[in-house]
């Protein structure tokens, strides 16, 4: 204990003035030291003091120059490299602490700040205890249970698809879609070269879908993976197109073919497109829309029966089925701007019949009933009206409607009612085709004089600017020769008398 006391005594006096204030303020922590030294390794501590005390001999220099060479040891190193320009005279102030620090392997928080902070940990971000999140967490269990079953349930898992959040999150559509496809086995086919690929008839027009297509890719993804995709994209949809040569591409395929890619990656993404483009889509693939429009006509026989005066005032606008048309043949992708409620609808139809989409426009149209009757019963606004599918739409709730009116009026019972609307709505067409043409001949009718007159004058061998002046002059000779005619006619008759005969 006396010794390590001569041994601050001599650093001290070994200490510039203007320092040894600093170094009175540091004595209190001495005793703390002191107590902390006692537990080192005695023989260490001796022969550190020994050194110290044949320091005492040495000159002032001396003791700088040793110091000086003593490796820092505290926690706080980083700090200290930071300040290389301080001078030899605060080196001196700390030799002595510094030592005894070594000895420790401690050191005062009030002098090492920094210390602190080097120790310092970002707090653990609060577990989600919701009843929203603990709901969450127990249907992604229930998912992995059914999907780690054998053999897997696969009623179960369109349940699990269908009821309210469907599969949760990509990660477990990545296990769950192909089951729900019953696709047991996925073998990636051989990629056909890039020459094979931009000769096919369609590839151009691919490519222009794809460009147009920005919205769909997840916001601030960086531009080159963006392009990688783009091109795989456009790859993918090739090689489905070459593999089945009797389906037909249609705009709005790549929306569907997008959602595949982004959840599934390329190589899946494509064996699930290729399957699913001869089963739920090949309807849309066929060379003429009579199917898709049969398809669309299912819309007013369910609207018919769930709620007769807005399928009236709908019917009435003549709005038709086109503004529901994007919904069925890209299942929303084009329509949704959310990526969750895009990927939360394929799960649905994923488990769901293939004419589920037109249930759900059909849900849509309820959801937005009030609206519908407030506008003008007019084709144009109809249009807009219906057409317009915000994202804040309630889709949970749509999608249990949708389910209920699936129940309520299965699609074999609507069969004769789409018929006889689309026979009926030829009918109206013809008629309309028939109108159409009469008002054609009517117009074609009333200026037949006119386009003889341009005929008669096509051939007078003047100047367009003198035709019209010509035409006059004709016509007044005309009129002179008729008048001469009926005089001379009524002159040289018997029926003509004059005055003073």
């Amino acid at each position: 204990m006396d010794i390590l006391s001569k041994t601050e005594e001599l650093n001290i006096k070994n200490m510039p003035d203007s320092k040894s204030s600093e170094v009175n303020s540091e004595t209190a922590d001495q005793e703390t030291i002191v107590k902390t030294v006692e537990k080192v390794d005695v023989k260490g501590c001796i022969e550190n003091t020994e050194e110290n005390i044949s320091g005492v001999e040495t000159s002032k220099e001396e003791l700088v120059e040793e110091n000086s060479k003593e490796p820092i040891k505290r926690s706080g190193e980083a700090d200290v490299n930071d300040k290389k320009e301080e001078s030899t005279k605060d080196k001196e102030r700390w030799s002595g602490r510094q030592h005894v620090e070594a000895l420790s392997g401690s050191s005062s928080s009030e002098d090492t700040p920094s210390s602190t902070k080097a120790i310092k940990r970002r707090k653990k971000k609060p577990k989600d205890t919701s009843e929203a999140a603990v709901s969450r967490q127990k249907k992604i269990s229930q998912i992995q249970a059914v999907l780690s079953s054998s053999p897997l349930d696969l009623e179960a898992l369109r349940e699990l698809a269908i009821s309210e959040g469907g599969l949760v999150k990509d990660e477990m559509r990545r296990r769950a879609w192909p089951s729900l496809m019953m696709m047991e086995q996925v073998e990636s086919a051989p990629k056909p070269p890039l020459e094979v690929v931009k000769a096919h008839k369609d590839y151009h027009q691919v490519v222009l879908d794809v460009q147009r297509s920005l919205k769909r890719f997840p916001p601030g993804i960086d531009d080159n993976y963006r392009l990688v995709l783009m091109d795989q994209l456009t790859v993918l949809i090739i090689r489905v197109l070459m593999k089945h040569p009797h389906l037909h591409y249609y705009q709005g395929y790549h929306d569907v073919a997008i959602t595949f890619l982004l959840v599934m990656g390329e190589d899946i993404g494509y064996e699930m497109m290729e399957k699913l483009s001869v089963t739920h889509l090949c309807e849309f693939m066929r060379p003429t829309m009579e199917r898709t429009t049969y398809y669309l006509t299912y819309l007013y026989p369910i609207l018919h029966r769930a709620d007769p005066q807005l399928y009236m005032f709908i019917n009435k606008s003549g709005v038709g089925t086109m503004f529901c048309l994007p919904w069925l043949i890209t299942w929303f992708a084009h329509t949704l701007a959310d990526y969750r409620n895009v990927v939360r609808l394929y799960d649905f139809f994923l488990a769901s019949p293939y004419l589920m989409p037109m249930y759900i426009a059909t849900a849509i149209v309820l959801q937005k009933k009030e609206d519908v009757l407030a506008g003008e019963c007019e084709m144009a606004m109809q249009h807009f009206i219906l057409s317009q599918v915000p994202d804040t739409l309630p889709f949970e709730d749509i999608l249990v409607e949708a389910r209920h009116l699936y129940q309520a009026y299965p699609p074999d019972t609507l069969t004769q009612e789409v018929e006889e609307h689309l026979k009926k709505k030829a009918e109206e067409e013809k008629l309309e085709k028939q109108r159409l043409i009469e008002r054609k001949n009517k117009f074609l009718a009333r200026n037949n004089y006119k386009n003889l007159m341009t005929t008669v004058l096509n051939f007078i061998p003047v100047a367009p600017a003198h035709r019209g002046r010509l035409l006059k002059i004709a016509l007044f000779a005309a009129s002179v020769f008729v008048a001469r005619s009926i005089y001379s006619y009524y002159s040289t008759s018997g029926i003509y008398v004059r005055p003073d005969s």
